[in-house]
């Protein structure tokens, strides 16, 4: 679904066999075949209609993790990665991440 990093992070969503929508984070220098720092379990994804928007969002305790992709549409296409956190008191953090290319021998098994 979506692999993404920034400077200090590396991020997966992904959907389990059984339909589960799981966050999975790094915290660099690990890496994706490493035990993650965090998994997230139970997400809820949100899709545009014309699937260039979707939002990924979790729960853990008192904090709110929201994912959200934009795929821009033309001939210059892009596409947009932000992670938000949210605490009790409404608090916002918002990185900005970059797309991460699946290496090819992890093609298939993830």
């Amino acid at each position: 679904m979506v692999l993404c990093h920034n400077p200090y992070y590396t991020i997966r969503v992904d959907e389990h066999w059984n339909g589960e929508i799981r966050y999975l984070c790094w915290q660099k220098p690990k890496g994706i075949l490493e035990k993650p720092s965090l998994v997230i379990r139970n997400g809820k994804c949100t899709e545009s209609p014309g699937k260039d928007k979707a939002e990924y969002v979790f729960q853990n305790g008192e904090l709110i993790y929201s994912l959200e992709r934009i795929v821009s549409k033309g001939k210059y296409a892009a596409t947009h990665i932000f992670l938000e956190v949210t605490d009790r008191y409404n608090q916002k953090s918002t990185w900005k991440m970059e797309e991460k290319p699946l290496p090819k021998y992890l093609e298939g098994l993830l």
